[in-house]
C-alpha cells in the first residue's frame, strides 16, 4: 500500500509510549501510511499533560501504552478520557492487557490495537475508523444543541406571541368594542402573527440545518 492510496494528507498525532522499540515501529508504519504526519512522543504522562496545560500540544489522535512509568492501567485509561474526550483516542496493548483495553471502550476510548499485530494496514484503518466516530459525535453534539435550541424556542418564544393571540380573540369575544377598538384589536393580531411566522420559519430553518448534516 503506497502513500498515494491514503486520502488523508496530513495528520497530528501524540504517542504516550515509554518503549523506544514500540514508539519506531509505530512512527515507521505512521511515516509509510500519511504523506504528512506529525508526531509528538512522550514517555510519561505527567509530562504530557504539562505540555499540554501549557497550550504546546495539538493533535488529532492520541496513541497510548497502558503501561508508563507514572501512571498505569485502570487509573491511566480513566484520567485520558476524561480529559480528553474531543480527541480520538487509541491504546496500544499487549494479549495480556486485552480485558482492561476491552473495557476500556466502555469509557470513551475509540479502538485498541495489539502491539504484536500492528501493521500498516490496521494501523490505518483504526485511525480513520477513530477519526470518523470522533467526528460523527461531534456532529450528535452540534444536532442536540440545535434541538435544545429548537425546542426552547417552542417553549418560550412562541408561548409569548400565542399568548397574545389568545388574548386578543378572548377580548373581542367576551367584550363588547367599538369598530375603532375591533380595528386596533385586529392589527395587533396581525402583527403578533407575523411575529410568530418569523419565529416559526427560524424553527424550520434549524431543523432543516440537522437534515443537511445527516445527508
Amino acid at each position: 500500500m503506497t502513500k498515494s492510496e491514503y486520502l488523508r494528507d496530513e495528520i497530528s498525532i501524540v504517542i504516550l509510549e515509554d518503549n523506544d522499540g514500540d514508539f519506531v515501529l509505530i512512527e515507521d508504519y505512521l511515516i509509510e501510511i500519511y504523506k504528512s504526519v506529525k508526531l509528538e512522543r512522550f514517555a510519561r504522562y505527567e509530562t504530557f499533560i504539562n505540555r499540554f496545560n501549557e497550550g504546546k500540544v495539538a493533535c488529532d489522535l492520541i496513541f497510548l501504552d497502558l503501561h508508563l512509568p507514572d501512571i498505569s492501567g485502570i487509573k491511566l485509561v480513566e484520567e485520558i478520557a476524561a480529559k480528553f474526550e474531543d480527541i480520538s483516542l487509541i491504546i496500544l496493548t499487549g494479549y495480556a492487557d486485552l480485558p482492561l483495553a476491552k473495557k476500556s471502550l466502555e469509557m470513551g476510548i475509540h479502538d485498541f490495537l495489539i502491539k504484536d499485530e500492528i501493521n500498516n494496514s490496521l494501523l490505518h484503518k483504526s485511525i480513520e475508523f477513530a477519526l470518523s466516530r470522533n467526528n460523527y459525535i461531534r456532529q450528535i453534539q452540534h444536532q442536540n444543541q440545535v434541538l435544545r435550541k429548537i425546542a426552547w424556542s417552542q417553549s418560550h418564544e412562541v408561548r409569548g406571541p400565542l399568548a397574545r393571540i389568545l388574548g386578543v380573540i378572548n377580548l373581542i369575544d367576551t367584550v363588547e368594542v367599538d369598530p375603532q377598538e375591533l380595528k386596533f384589536l385586529l392589527e395587533q393580531l396581525k402583527v403578533t402573527a407575523q411575529e410568530m411566522d418569523e419565529i416559526v420559519h427560524a424553527i424550520v430553518q434549524q431543523s432543516q440545518s440537522i437534515k443537511l448534516n445527516n445527508e
